[in-house]
């Protein structure tokens, strides 16, 4: 009998499209990673969710005393493992390993939705893994990866949907994925609006026959989800909504500039690639990816003299511009260039969608043969749009919803592309991308702004802290940080100290934050919390101050997000400055770590009295 072709044959690897060695493998290296990552971070604008939560278990209030302007499930879980597991620095790696976990299952899951070969899908694994966390600053003890985390599984949930048997099942999954939704707003809530109205759209087309009911109780479950979630902290309704919705829109620069900045992503994104000139990487990229698809794909399917010329040739090719793979700085170039064609692409996607869908709901019968699956591609868009509301309209730093996008194209994408060949280059694209994300994660497991790690497994130690145990430190952090809890520490019993604008002397030196000011950051301080805030440091400060002064980082802020203007903190530092030039505080003790490059930084230990 003879064989049947299997286009499978054709991908990474043979007898492909039964088997999934090549995805487990790609699974196990991506939550190694994370777990290197994980073990080696420990920043100096570190421990805020720390504080919020055992301000939190003392009996304060997020909103109403502590003025938090960001949603409080991430605060809820950090407080629920400092119960159960204590404060040691080790166990507070165990919720960011559930974490990582979590999101790799969820991102292992959706690829295997799709119809390609094993080796494919362990490329497309990783790509989406790797771009979704190569913003800088993206790690798995924050709150994003569990919005992400929601994100995944909603998709999941809607493609289960689509197949349920009984109406039972199909109001079950919306129930599930209206509590999803609910923990997303209160995760981020941007992220959580854009979630819902894409899932209720979602719900509208892929469900079975429960359409009217499944997007109604979606969204009674979700308020549900949301007013518990927010009832757990103890606060009003009204002192939640103040802070954490309309304080924090005013630190973004208020809520006209917010809901502009997704119809200005698209037109930053063009303008930004018009303006950025890669012709060099670009060119390497399509010689390797060119050099994959027709010169070394043959080899895997017949292995004659020629294949092997080809081959050899291939190989050439692809070894002479690698050169570029081992500059971090190209890397991310790489990944930067990969995530704004993908946003004009979901853009464009999205216009197609659209148009499908409203011809579906407007002709009976005109979209009979219209895969309402494609749908799905509005969870990425709305998670671009959500995002560029935090990044003032730019698609830097949003490749969480490019990752998303990479896994989902195959199940769902609008245009086929039936071409073997063009199929074999974008998997080898995909490839490239995932060996540049995985490059420059490495160089930079974490940075932003004036905070920075050394690359993976360089620089660091471990040390035995008297309060939390053993930890992974940097080694010039340790340093740093060291003789201001030695000066701070030998000034008697009732210790005092304020640290601007991130808490992590107060989490290394083990003193709580004076008069519970967490944190007070450019973007999420409102700006009354820092007037009240300057009216007590006038009245009576505590006795000591660390001061991270960081002067172009404020102004990058001031020109995102309050149109160049001034920001309450710069008023903040005038004070400072002033009292430090009259004499009426002195400063003790100054270190210049994370200072370099374009990034001013300095650190002032200030004696008040």
């Amino acid at each position: 009998m003879a064989e049947k072709p299997n286009r499978m044959r054709d991908g990474l690897d043979q007898g492909a499209g039964t088997g999934t060695r090549y995805q487990n493998l790609m699974f196990l290296f991506c939550v190694l990673f994370g777990l290197a990552m994980i073990a080696g971070t420990q920043g100096s604008g570190d421990s805020g969710w720390y504080w919020y939560a055992t301000l939190l278990r003392s009996g304060k209030h997020l909103y109403r005393d502590l003025h938090l302007v960001l949603q409080p499930l991430f605060v809820l879980e950090t407080a629920s493992f400092l119960a159960l597991l204590g404060k040691g620095w080790i166990a507070s790696r165990v919720p960011a390993v559930l974490h990582l976990v979590a999101y790799c299952v969820g991102y292992l899951l959706l690829v295997r939705r799709s119809e390609l070969s094993d080796g494919e899908k362990a490329v497309l694994l990783g790509c989406g893994f790797f771009v979704s966390i190569s913003f800088e600053a993206y790690r798995f003890d924050d709150y994003h990866v569990l919005s992400d985390c929601f994100v995944l599984y909603c998709l999941l949930g809607l493609l289960r949907l689509q197949k349920a048997s009984t109406p039972r099942t199909e109001l079950l999954l919306c129930g599930v994925l209206g509590a999803l939704c609910g923990l997303t707003l209160t995760t981020r809530v941007n992220d959580g609006a854009a979630l819902l109205v894409a899932v209720a759209i979602a719900i509208a087309c892929l469900a079975p026959t429960q359409r009217l009911r499944g997007v109604v109780l979606l969204l009674l479950v979700s308020g549900a989800t949301a007013v518990l979630i927010v009832s757990l902290t103890g606060d009003s309704l009204r002192d939640y909504a103040m802070y954490s919705i309309f304080h924090a829109v005013r630190s973004k620069g208020g809520a006209d500039s917010v809901l502009h900045f997704p119809l200005h992503l698209p037109v930053n994104t063009y303008i930004w690639l018009k303006d950025r000139q890669y012709e060099r990487v670009i060119e390497h990229v399509l010689a390797i990816a060119l050099a994959w698809a027709f010169l070394l794909r043959p080899l895997i399917r017949r292995r004659g003299r020629r294949e092997f010329v080809m081959a050899a040739i291939g190989i050439l090719l692809i070894l002479l511009p690698l050169r570029w793979l081992y500059l971090p700085s190209l890397n991310i170039d790489m990944v930067m260039s990969f995530s704004a064609l993908a946003v004009l692409v979901a853009y464009g996607f999205s216009l197609v969608i659209l148009t499908r869908l409203l011809r579906w709901m407007l002709r009976p019968g005109g979209g009979n043969g219209w895969d309402r699956r494609e749908i799905l591609l509005l969870v990425p868009l709305g998670q671009l749009a959500s995002g560029s509301m935090s990044s003032g309209g730019t698609h830097l730093g949003l490749y969480g919803p490019v990752g998303l996008l990479v896994v989902l194209l195959p199940i769902c994408a609008p245009i086929q592309i039936k071409a073997e060949w063009a199929r074999a280059t974008l998997i080898a694209l995909a490839a490239l991308v995932l060996c540049s994300a995985v490059n420059y994660r490495f160089h930079t497991p974490y940075s932003w702004h004036t905070y920075r790690e050394e690359p993976l497994f360089m620089g660091r130690e471990l040390y035995r802290h008297p309060v939390y145990g053993p930890m992974v430190i940097d080694r010039d952090l340790l340093g740093m940080i060291e003789p201001v809890c030695a000066r701070v520490g030998a000034g008697g019993t009732q210790r005092e100290l304020l640290s601007l604008p991130y808490p992590f002397a107060n989490y290394f030196c083990s003193i709580p934050p004076w008069h519970d000011y967490v944190q007070t950051f450019f973007d999420t301080t409102s700006k009354e919390t820092i007037q009240g805030l300057m009216g007590e440091l006038q009245a009576s400060p505590p006795q000591w101050i660390l001061y991270q002064r960081q002067m172009i980082t404020l102004r990058i802020h001031e020109q995102a997000y309050n149109h160049g203007e001034p920001l309450e903190q710069r008023y903040l530092d005038e004070m400072i400055e002033r009292k430090l030039a009259d004499g009426s505080w002195q400063a003790v003790y100054t270190s210049d770590y994370g200072n370099g490059h374009w990034r001013d930084n300095e650190w002032i230990l200030i004696r008040t009295r």
